[in-house]
C-alpha cells in the first residue's frame, strides 16, 4: 500500500523509544509536533496518501437509503508484514502413468495474514470510514471484528495478488502501554471455495413416464382386440404357452407383439 514504504520505520523508530512516538502517543498533545508526527491543527497525514494504496480491504454492504449495495475500501496506516500462502494438495497412492493428473491433486483455500498497524495519531487514507468508536484504532478493531463473526466475504487487494471470497478466520492483537493510542493486529484471511452444478438434458428411455407435455398428464388407453390378437399369450400363434396365474403381478399380455416374433 502506498503508507507501506515509510510507516514501518516510522514505528520501529518508536518502538525504541521510552514512550512509542506514534502508537503510545495522544494525537491531541501539541508536544508531538516536535517531532513532525502531528501537527498543531490535526493528525498527521503522511505523505505517501497521495499514492495508491496498494493493500486494500474491500467490503460489499447493502446501502439501506437507495436499496442497492456499495462497495467500502479499507487502507490501513501501516502493512508490516503480508504472507502468501497457497498450498496444492496431492495424492499419496500410487497413480496410473498417463492419468488424469488434475483427478489426483487439488487446490486448498488461499491463505493470506496480514500484519497491520494503526495510529490514532494519523489521519485516514479516506474520510468516514474508520469511525464508529471513540478512537480510530478501536474502530478498526471493532470492525474487522465483525467482519469476522458477521462472516463477511471480503475482497483483499496486495501488491502481489487479488484475493476474492476471504473470509477473516482468525484475528490477535497485543494490547499493551505502547499501544494505548494505536492498533498493532494481526488478522488471518482464507478463501472460500465455491461451486456450480451444471444440468444437461438427457433423453429418457420412457418419456410418457419422466418428460412432460403441454397436453398434460398422459392417460392410459385399453388395448383394441386387434392389439389384444397380436398381444395376448396364449395366442393362435404361441397356443402351447402355458400361463402362470398364480405368479402376482403376472398378466397375459406381452409388450411386445407375438405377430413381429413370428417373423
Amino acid at each position: 500500500m502506498a503508507t507501506g514504504i515509510i510507516l514501518p520505520s516510522l514505528f520501529s523508530i518508536a518502538t525504541s523509544k521510552s514512550e512509542a512516538l506514534i502508537f503510545g502517543s495522544n494525537p491531541r498533545n501539541n508536544a508531538n509536533s516536535q517531532v513532525g508526527l502531528v501537527a498543531s491543527n490535526g493528525p498527521w497525514t503522511p505523505p505517501q496518501y497521495s499514492q495508491p494504496a496498494l493493500t486494500i480491504l474491500t467490503v460489499t454492504v447493502p446501502n439501506s437509503s437507495t436499496g442497492q449495495t456499495q462497495q467500502i475500501s479499507y487502507v490501513f496506516d501501516a502493512v508490516f508484514r503480508i504472507l502468501h500462502r497457497r498450498v496444492a494438495h496431492k495424492t499419496s497412492h500410487p497413480v496410473l502413468t498417463g492419468a488424469n493428473i488434475s483427478d489426483h491433486v487439488y487446490i486448498l483455500p488461499s491463505r493470506v495474514t496480514l500484519d497491520i498497524g494503526m495510529s490514532d495519531a494519523m489521519s485516514s487514507f479516506a474520510n468516514n470510514v474508520w469511525v464508529g468508536s471513540s478512537t480510530k484504532s478501536i474502530s478498526a478493531w471493532q470492525i474487522l471484528k465483525n467482519l469476522q463473526i458477521s462472516k463477511t466475504l471480503v475482497t483483499l487487494t496486495t501488491r502481489l495478488d487479488t484475493y476474492s471470497n476471504m473470509v477473516i478466520i482468525d484475528s490477535s492483537s497485543p494490547d499493551e502501554n505502547r499501544t494505548k493510542h494505536g492498533l498493532k493486529a494481526s488478522f488471518v484471511l482464507e478463501e472460500l471455495l465455491s461451486a456450480s452444478v451444471l444440468s444437461t438434458a438427457s433423453q429418457s428411455a420412457r418419456p410418457q413416464t419422466s418428460s412432460s407435455t403441454q397436453s398434460g398428464t398422459i392417460q392410459s388407453v385399453s388395448p383394441n382386440s386387434s392389439q389384444i390378437e397380436q398381444n395376448v399369450i396364449p395366442s393362435p400363434l404361441y397356443p402351447s404357452v402355458k400361463t402362470y396365474p398364480q405368479v402376482p403381478g403376472a398378466g397375459r399380455v406381452s409388450s411386445n407383439s407375438l405377430s413381429q416374433l413370428s417373423q
